[in-house]
């Protein structure tokens, strides 16, 4: 199989670099959106924090075994500091599974910040990937729950949920409710997932009160909204400048959302949110920015100088270590299968698929 492989790699190599050449030469001008700036370090000691969540996961024939971590880092006068928090359980099989832990990880990721926002006076706190793109997602599970049972789930679980939001515990919330909802109602996954994603809500919108101390980063994006292209807006900029800099910034209400949110619509529906791309340093990757409030040129001159301080090769470092903390690999999900004894347990039946 391999070696056909390597035989259909030559036969196309021309043809895939010529692809390559058509995308390279592409004929937007990003000139107009693209100010070349050299970012300098602040002077300022700023206390930045930033935080990273990973998730794994093994599947075995009766359920799916998975592992979260979650690691805010922070750079105080005295040195770096640490909040983690795991957690490892197992799920059923359904076709809702990789929203589901997708959503757990968010929740985790989420509520690890806000434990840091109350034991630090935090200036900046830099989330990695997209809090936009998580609070505009659709839920997976939204058309197929009867509105009845949603408003029975909301006016039963949301008063319990609120008031866990004021423990600094980190943790699924909803899943102290799992045996209620069994017994209560008859699709109890599609209930469990719905009242999940209204705890993903909550914590997201606790977080967004924070607004001009959070900074989503991203190094990767398939966005268009800055040319409308094929090509991403990340990569027309990667091929217009090498230099430091910034683009002018888009500001993006989340009021133009056509659905209304089940839990604090208002709140949410009145944010606004300031995407641009920046590089920090020459030669190096462009980051994706958002802000989740209104700010200008000026403002974001400011946070990069800021940023600028805590990175080398044009990254922050704190969230480079944050990531690198918290990644759960496949030995280890292997070695904390072995200390539950799955496989003790219950014979080959548990053997992966």
């Amino acid at each position: 199989m391999l070696d056909l492989l390597y035989e259909k790699a030559l036969k196309k190599r021309d043809k895939i670099n010529k692809k390559l050449e058509k995308i390279g030469r592409s004929h937007v001008d990003a000139s107009g959106q693209w100010v070349d700036y050299s970012v300098e370090e602040s002077v300022l000691d700023a206390i930045i924090a930033a935080g990273d969540g990973s998730i794994n996961k093994r599947k075995f024939l009766p359920f799916i075994f998975y592992a979260i971590d979650a690691e805010g880092i922070i750079h105080t006068t005295n040195g770096l500091e640490r909040i983690e928090s795991s957690e490892i359980d197992i799920i059923s099989h359904h076709k809702y599974v990789e929203d589901r832990l997708r959503s757990y990880m968010g929740i985790f990721e989420i509520k690890n910040a806000l434990k840091i926002f109350k034991e630090y006076d935090v200036d900046l706190f830099l989330f990695d990937g997209s809090i936009l793109g998580n609070l505009i997602r659709p839920f997976p599970i939204e058309k197929e729950l009867k509105e009845q049972a949603k408003e029975s789930i909301r006016e039963k679980y949301l008063p319990l949920l609120e008031e866990d939001l004021k423990s600094s515990d980190v943790e699924i919330s909803s899943s102290k409710f799992a045996g209620e909802i069994t017994d209560e109602f008859k699709d109890n996954t599609e209930s469990m997932i719905y009242l999940e994603n209204l705890e993903n809500l909550l914590v997201i919108s606790e977080l967004m009160k924070q607004n001009k101390k959070i900074v989503a980063i991203s190094k990767t994006s398939t966005s268009t909204e800055y040319f409308n292209s094929e090509i991403p807006d990340i990569a027309i900029f990667d091929m217009h400048s090498k230099k430091q800099g910034y683009s002018k910034p888009r500001h993006s209400r989340v009021s133009t959302i056509k659905r209304d949110f089940p839990v604090r619509n208002d709140f949410l529906k009145n944010l606004t949110f300031t995407i641009f791309y920046t590089r920090l340093e020459d030669h190096k990757n462009i980051l994706k920015f958002e802000l989740p409030y209104h700010a200008t040129e000026e403002d974001i001159k400011d946070l990069l100088k800021d940023i600028k301080k805590i990175s080398a090769e044009g990254y922050p470092l704190l969230l480079k270590k944050a990531h690198t903390d918290v990644v759960i690999r496949k030995n280890d999900l292997e070695n904390l299968s072995k200390i539950i004894g799955f496989r003790e347990k219950s014979g080959r039946e548990m053997l992966n698929e």
